[in-house]
């Protein structure tokens, strides 16, 4: 039985030991890295600017409310650029002009109507846009 209690006193001891080490390699890894409020490094954060549009609607506005059936779609986008535009009714291929604008016309149904134009870019990723556009009979007066 004294065997026993010595061979768990050590094994205590040891384990104890081996923690307690650990702990102090923690803390001095910690105490050896550059403060956050080390004001004499002066550290510039690049601000990235807006990234342009590969494809844009300009008319009509989203959440237009029209009363007509269809619509004139127009918009900008990369010059010559292959576009896809997904409404509830057709699916359209078209191709934007050598300054880079588009137009077609949208067949709408009652109520919401979503129309979303994509692109496709050179390194053959795809940027999408998409409008909604009610059409009600009724308008708000």
């Amino acid at each position: 039985m004294r065997k026993e209690v010595l061979l768990a006193v050590i094994f205590g001891v040891l384990l104890g030991a081996i923690i307690l080490i650990g702990i102090n390699l923690a803390n001095n890894s910690v105490s050896s890295l550059p403060s956050s409020n080390d004001t004499s490094s002066t550290k510039t954060v690049p601000t990235p600017s807006p990234a342009k549009k590969s494809v844009e609607i300009i008319s009509p506005q989203n959440h237009a409310v029209i009363s007509e059936k269809t619509i004139s779609l127009s918009g900008k986008a990369t010059p010559d650029a292959n576009l896809t535009i997904i409404t509830e009714i057709d699916d359209l291929i078209i191709q934007s002009s050598a300054e880079g604008t588009f137009s077609a016309q949208i067949n709408l149904i009652a109520g919401e109507n979503t129309i979303t134009v994509t692109t496709l870019l050179p390194d053959y990723s795809t940027e999408s846009e998409s409008i909604t556009i009610i059409q009600s009979t009724t308008l708000p007066e």
